[in-house]
């Protein structure tokens, strides 16, 4: 088994990889993972994994310059991705190979840890929603939460009827106020919104390039989709970024301009996308990350809204590895004279 860098000149084969796999979503996409590595301060790390001279696998990795701390994807969900093909014995071989390879490689550069975030819209996770955590079989600590998870699959009467009774006034009230939504022909006003709700909660906004390059090479690619909410004179007030890959759609990323944060015009984005990704043809619809167990803050606002909306509490399978350097030979040496010093004061009474 070879673990062969990711280069430009293999994107080909990595994605073959990712349409095919059904460990492999939408993060592990080639483009998202060069996007990220262009704009924000991590190095690719990712490779491939052959085995008798055929690719059976793909292994998102990304350092931080900085600290030089290991994750599967800065911004996503994506973990090792290997073929349909394999046995299962081999299979998991084949994993206990790739995660100790990443655990040597983060010895080996000074890394002090690892995190890998599994994709819960990838194949393999839903078809078994009750299993444990994969990554505790390869010695990592299980960090997991939760996310909401829309099934699709039901009548589009059902999917309605399973919203929060909020989320169903909130929808009357936006379109009895008049909002209406259409796809964005560009992401200039949807940053200017972006930056001003960053700026409102004391964060730095994403820089531009980020989202230009969403646009330039997700959206144009059809694995993204930017819907904006107009007013009644027909200016855009609030956005939202929907992933569509696979036949399965995820709630991304939405901004709104602050006084029509109460007009409901985020819960009508939000159905909106839902019903539009169904029409698609897409089974599921995740509408992220959630915190059931928050009192306060941020997460527990993040939660109540996103629960609004009819999903299920799936897990979102985490792990993380702590790496601990090792020793130099002078200070094992150091560490090996102070415990002789003390069994000898313990042996001789002093």
């Amino acid at each position: 088994m070879k673990f062969i860098p990711l280069i430009s000149s293999l994107s080909g084969d990595w994605d073959k990889i990712v349409y095919s796999s059904d460990d492999a979503w939408f993060f592990h996409l080639y483009d998202w993972l060069d996007l990220e590595e262009k704009v924000w301060n991590v190095e690719r790390k990712s490779f491939l994994v052959e085995h008798e001279g055929k690719f059976i696998g793909i292994v998102p990795l990304q350092m931080n310059k900085k600290n030089k701390f290991l994750k599967s994807d800065l911004m996503g969900d994506c973990g090792a991705a290997l073929i349909n093909e394999l046995d299962p014995a081999f299979r998991q071989k084949a994993l206990k190979a790739i995660y100790q390879h990443i655990e040597d490689f983060a010895r080996e550069n000074g890394s002090p840890g690892i995190e890998v975030y599994l994709p819960s819209l990838a194949e393999s996770q839903l078809k078994d929603r009750w299993q444990a955590n994969p990554l505790i079989n390869f010695y990592y600590t299980d960090i997991s939460t939760h996310t909401f998870m829309v099934d699709l699959t039901k009548a589009e009467e059902l999917i309605l009827s399973d919203l929060s009774k909020d989320a169903r006034l909130q929808m009357k009230k936006a379109e009895k106020m008049g909002y209406t939504i259409r796809l964005a022909s560009g992401i200039e006003k949807y940053y200017e919104v972006h930056c001003e709700n960053y700026r409102r909660t004391g964060v730095n906004p994403h820089p531009k390039d980020f989202f230009v390059n969403i646009y330039e090479r997700i959206c144009k690619n059809n694995h993204a989709f930017v819907w904006e909410a107009l007013d009644t004179n027909g200016i855009p007030v609030a956005f939202e970024i929907i992933a569509l890959f696979k036949n399965k759609a995820f709630y991304w990323t939405s901004c709104c301009q602050t006084e029509h944060l109460d007009s409901g015009v985020n819960h009508l984005l939000q159905v909106h996308s839902m019903l539009w990704a169904k029409a698609q043809g897409a089974q599921w619809f995740e509408t992220g990350e959630a915190f059931p167990n928050a009192r306060d803050g941020k997460e527990k606002g993040l939660t109540d809204f996103k629960e609004k909306f009819g999903g299920q509490l799936h897990r979102l399978f985490k792990g993380r590895l702590e790496i601990s350097p090792a020793p130099s030979k002078g200070s094992a040496f150091k560490s090996w004279v102070r415990s002789s010093i003390a069994l000898i004061k313990t042996i001789i009474g002093k």
